[in-house]
């Protein structure tokens, strides 16, 4: 065994070329993989949206989505969908079962399923459209296109163009064309006409779709064949009207153009998309789901320039929701601090150590990270939030193994031995324990594999980042480090600064080995406390609000309210939004209309938040004092969108039930109660009703005495009302609609008595003969859950007063839903009820990776009391990171956690090292020496070491914890928590872990001596 280590020792060029090879491919890897706010996850959600003009919400729900949620209820792998019918659309939320093996032939099933609808109703537009949610295909950037004096014409050809153009450019997968209007040529039927020509509404019609034909009759039989083509179809708009509607031998020719008045428009705008207090055109880039978002927003940006060129110069060009603004910028507040971690790491190291031996071991972080890059890379993962997140946790344990190598060579260095038996000495001495901290870790992180929910998803390559790193780390630390060190032949001298300070400290901890008992308890009772404090006094929150990057608003105005009043009022609150957020606004979107014309809502997007004036949290107090300036809203919201994956809203309750009176008085009842509960804001429901409409009643006793078609009186209602798609013709990449309209488009109110209908004899008949109008109350839009009508409450929380479990689990307290109201049941959707399967999932599988460390230490030390010294590390680790959060007023997260989970790598990584040392001078010692002794001059050899880890771990994380090379919100508590508490652990390993030690020594040696 020695001469292989004595070989590989000697082979300093076969180390450097390894070292070297490692960080150049990782540099090159770098340039070329692919970067990313968030990893690619498949959530296994798919949508359906139907679309339904015209129609109302309980009809969409009846003629489309109870059609589609039938079909679905035959399917197995769903766990659930739920449905919004609202007027002209049905959209459906699938969620696929997390236990299907493969995925594919699911979400397969479900189109073929959906597809084979044949009973929808004939004015839904073309078959439903079903989407698959990825993160990865979701929208990159937006480019806001507008013009002072073009005409619409004119600026929707020039999007038509840049759309195509921009489709083309590598990494885009697809662009969307938002606040565009298609094209559509209007048939304004004129109803007296038709009664002077004595024609029916159907009649025209027909006559419409039968002359706008293409199509192929055959061959001509010809020695010369050829085929034979009928052209009938529309070429232009002199051709429409030109259609023959009527004609005998000795009477007039009826043509459109007689009795109708044919126009090209642009279609009804039902909602409108302002960006940055501009109404314009925009165009959402998609990218590709491989493709790296920093490329192909570059590729984008340098396109559109070149299309500029070629436009009018009145155009005007700008760019919102800009993702990769933020990729950008983590990678450069990373980088930056990951680069002043490092210069701090080498200053300290070198203090200690010497400086070749400060270099070498410093070496060892970029070969891990950048290795472990190359591997991201092969693998097909990318650089994103949480790849980067896991290589800062990483640090620590990663210097720590390089620490432990390096300090135990250069102490057979100081013994004066030969540097090839220094090396091999030092190597052998720690190379075990090394191993098993390693495993320990990989299995403590692996842990990460077994997590569920959407969180689950998106942090998988944690662990999967700590196996390469440590992977790699153990290949540098056991084949390259030693030689690197090895083919010094300096001369080691011994720091006589810290030399004192060992002194000192052995004499401390004899002193304090003593008092073990009293110093175990005090320990205890510190645990105790910080435990009880942190769970009475501090609060969890997944993702809390701090460092988020936009803030959602929601005006609501009077029930019918018009389109146009609507923008007019949303345009005052686009002046405040400008005004408070000044400088810290990237962009501002305002939807108006995509829900109810009574609605808007406000996308406020900020820059990135190391470069904000203020943070979120302050802006948005500032908006909600300014609510009031706005006279005329019924209602104004501002809510953050708290950072990280997608979760819905922070609570989500969801009655459920086909009793309309008691899911309504329930809902009524919950409205109350929540609006009751401190720190819930934003409470929304979503049956609230729509505008008010006139319903057509018809006696049909009536209708079949006088011989009307129902038929025919659907059609003429339609025609009235909304107008109906009667053919259509292909201009470019566009289908273009013929839509014909029966009046003009501003009817009187008493338009529908004076109608008059065609009987099946062609006589006409007033309409008010058979049909009676009456204005009732909107319509709410009808939500189901698999299938039953429900009713959502969603609200936004205030972390620093309550959380998410603690306002549902008091609503439903006071709801009393079993006693009240039995017919209905609830569901927990949102955040929370990720929040908490994310974690259940997570503390099942920790407890798992926490007793197979167990097993592994029990096969190291042979002992069943020593490994359980070493995890009892794991709490009082802890104690640091309470204090720590609680002095620097942050809330508890998740990535909280992950920092505690690297936290507890490196303490358990100290702690079975010095537990290892120890049992080494017991076995050498334990005759000729006082067990205090020995103990004491253990824990001496091993202080500057677990001091070299601790300031090294804390020269990788303070900068970023502290902002120094630039602040990331959402790293910065993962950076707190492992810097602080590995300050409390350092004290841990170094007294109390000695403490524990020698009152394990004790009551084994008492248990030989009862027990024999």
């Amino acid at each position: 065994m020695d001469n292989i280590l004595i070989f590989f020792v000697k082979q300093k060029k076969l180390a450097l070329v390894l070292t070297i090879s490692i960080i150049v491919l990782g540099l090159f890897t770098l340039n070329s993989i692919q970067r990313d706010k968030f990893p690619a996850v498949d959530f296994e959600v798919m949508t359906i949206v139907t679309a339904y003009p015209g129609a109302s919400p309980e009809d969409v729900e009846q003629n489309v989505t109870n059609l589609i949620e039938d079909e679905l209820r035959s399917i197995s792998g769903i766990d659930k969908f739920s449905s919004t019918s609202k007027e002209g659309k049905s959209s459906i939320v699938i969620i696929l079962s997390q236990d299907v093996d493969d995925i594919e032939p699911l979400k397969q099933e479900i189109r073929n399923v959906v597809n084979r609808i044949k009973s929808l109703p004939e004015e839904v537009n073309g078959f439903p459209w079903i989407v698959d949610q990825k993160n990865s295909l979701k929208s990159i950037l937006k480019i806001n296109i507008s013009s002072d004096n073009l005409s619409y014409q004119v600026l929707r050809d020039i999007i038509d163009d840049m759309s195509e153009s921009l489709s083309l450019v590598k990494g885009v997968s697809k662009v969307i064309k938002e606040g565009y209007l298609d094209r559509e040529f209007q048939i304004r039927v004129n109803p007296d006409s038709l009664y002077q020509h004595k024609l029916s509404l159907p009649q025209v019609i027909k006559a419409i779709k039968n002359r706008n034909k293409r199509y192929t009759v055959g061959n001509n039989n010809d020695i010369n064949e050829k085929t034979i083509v009928v052209l009938a179809k529309f070429d232009e708009i002199e051709a429409v009207s030109n259609v023959i509607i009527k004609s005998t031998f000795d009477g007039p020719v009826i043509r459109l153009k007689d009795i109708a008045k044919i126009t090209s428009e642009n279609k009804k705008e039902t909602s409108i998309i302002r960006v940055n207090g501009t109404k314009g055109f925009i165009l959402s880039i998609h990218k590709q789901e491989h493709a790296d978002v920093i490329t192909t927003v570059d590729l984008v940006k340098d396109k559109v320039l070149e299309l500029e060129a070629k436009y009018p110069t009145s155009l005007k060009f700008f760019y919102s929701s800009d993702e990769s603004n933020h990729v950008r910028n983590r990678l450069n507040i990373v980088t930056n601090n990951g680069l002043i971690g490092l210069l701090l790491v080498l200053i300290i190291l070198a203090l200690f150590l010497s400086f070749k031996t400060a270099f070498w071991v410093s070496i060892g972080l970029p070969v891990s990270l950048l290795g472990t890059v190359s591997l991201l890379g092969v693998t097909g993962e990318t650089i994103n939030l949480v790849s980067l997140a896991a290589m800062i946790l990483i640090l620590g344990i990663v210097v720590d193994d390089s620490i432990v190598v390096a300090e135990s060579i250069h102490h057979y260095k100081q013994l004066g031995k030969d540097r090839y038996q220094s090396t091999i000495l030092g190597f052998k001495r720690v190379i075990a324990p090394v191993i098993t901290t390693i495993l320990t870790t990989i299995l403590a992180f692996s842990s990460m594999f077994f997590m569920s929910g959407t969180m689950g998803k998106f942090i998988y390559v944690i662990p999967l980042v700590v196996i390469f790193s440590l992977t790699l780390s153990f290949l540098e630390v056991s084949l390259a480090l030693p030689a690197h060190l090895a083919s010094s032949d300096e001369k080691t001298k011994e720091k006589i600064w810290f030399m004192r300070i060992e002194v000192w400290f052995e004499g401390f901890l004899t002193e304090v080995l003593k008092w073990r008992y009293s110093v175990v308890f005090i320990f205890s009772i510190v645990l105790i406390g910080s435990l009880y404090f942190a769970k009475t006094q501090m609060k969890y929150v997944q993702f809390p609000i701090v460092g988020a990057d936009s803030i959602d608003a929601r005006l609501n105005m009077p029930i019918g309210t018009s389109l146009e009043r609507t923008e007019s009022i949303s345009k005052q609150v686009e002046k405040i939004i400008i005004e408070v957020v000044g400088e810290d606004l990237d962009s501002l979107t305002n939807n108006i209309g995509h829900y109810f014309t009574n609605v808007a809502k406000f996308s406020i997007e900020l820059v990135p938040s190391s470069i904000r004036v203020e943070t979120s949290k302050s802006l948005l107090a500032k908006l909600k004092k300014r609510v009031k300036d706005i006279k005329f809203a019924q209602e104004l919201k501002f809510s953050i969108s708290r950072p990280g994956p997608s979760q819905g809203e922070d609570v989500e309750i969801n009655l459920i039930g086909s009793d309309n009176i008691q899911r309504q008085n329930a809902a009524d009842t919950l409205e109350k109660i929540l609006l009751g509960i401190d720190g819930i804001d934003n409470i929304e429901r979503d049956d609230e009703s729509g505008k008010a409409r006139i319903e057509v009643v018809i006696d049909f006793e009536k209708m079949s005495r006088f011989d009307v078609d129902f038929s025919v009186v659907d059609d003429y209602l339609k025609a009235v009302f909304t107008g109906t798609n009667v053919t259509s013709v292909r201009y470019g990449d566009n289908n273009v609609y013929f839509r014909i309209y029966l009046g003009s488009d501003k009817q009187s109110k008493n338009f529908l008595t004076l109608l008059k209908i065609n009987n099946r004899q062609g006589r006409p008949i007033p309409l008010k003969q058979f049909v009676s109008l009456k204005k009732i109350k909107g319509e709410p839009n009808f939500n189901h859950f698999n299938g039953q009508r429900s009713v959502m409450f969603s609200g936004s929380v205030d972390d620093e007063v309550t959380t998410s479990g603690e306002v549902i689990s008091q609503a439903l307290k006071q709801l009393d839903l079993v006693s009240k109201y039995p017919a209905i049941q609830m569901t927990s959707e949102g955040g929370n009820k990720d929040t908490k399967k994310t974690m259940d999932s997570f503390k099942k599988a920790f407890i798992m990776a926490i007793f197979s460390i167990f097993l592994l230490l029990i096969l190291l030390f042979n002992s069943y009391s020593q490994p359980i010294l070493v995890l009892i590390a794991v709490p009082f680790s802890i104690i640091g990171v309470i204090w720590a959060f609680f002095l620097h007023g942050e809330t508890l997260s998740f990535f909280a956690i992950l920092g505690t989970l690297a936290l507890v790598g490196v303490i358990v990584n100290d702690s079975l090292i010095m537990v290892t040392h120890l049992n080494y001078l017991k076995v050498k010692l334990a005759s000729t020496m006082s067990v205090y002794k020995w103990v004491a001059q253990g824990a001496k050899d091993r202080l500057r070491a677990v001091v070299l880890t601790t300031l090294t771990t804390l020269a990788g994380v303070i900068p970023l914890a502290y902002g120094i090379g630039g602040t990331d919100f959402i790293l910065q508590p993962m950076a707190l928590s492992l810097g602080y508490g590995l300050l409390f652990g350092t004290l841990m390993t170094l007294v109390l872990l000695p403490c524990l030690y020698l009152i394990n020594h004790e009551l084994i040696n008492w248990l030989k001596k009862t027990f024999g």
